[in-house]
């Protein structure tokens, strides 16, 4: 699942998921995806930190919420993007200690290098289902 609120970037790096074989799911911010979370649970998920409606952060305060009822919630990994210039300690501060926290990458980053941090979050988590 991508979320993030440029089309550009969710349509950039959904051509490189799925280049790679993997299935995608799109959302322009955290509300529209805790509205597919519905439907199905993502392998991965790629957030954003600044949208409107639902930021990155308020979004996962939210998930955690949601999986004391539904604990496969937890078992999600993700990977934090901004284009912001946050401080490593900040987004570090705001994440760290979540289930399925894998880390952040800013927006400038090489989408196969996403891919990859994916393929190696989705096999690590999927030994812990």
């Amino acid at each position: 699942m991508i979320v993030d609120d440029e089309p550009t970037i969710r349509e950039l790096f959904s051509y490189v998921f799925l280049d790679a074989g993997h299935e995608v799911v799109m959302a322009e911010n955290g509300r529209r995806a805790l509205e597919l979370l519905g439907a199905a649970l993502p392998d991965f998920m790629l957030l954003d930190v600044m949208m409107p409606e639902m930021t990155g952060k308020d979004f996962i305060e939210e998930l955690a919420r949601l999986a004391r009822t539904n604990p496969a919630l937890d078992r999600i990994p993700f990977i934090v993007m901004t284009g912001e210039n946050f401080l490593e300690g900040d987004l570090n501060n705001a994440f760290a200690g979540r289930p399925g926290f894998v880390g952040y990458v800013p927006k400038m980053v090489v989408p196969e290098t996403v891919v990859a941090q994916a393929n190696e979050a989705i096999k690590t988590w999927s030994a812990r289902k």
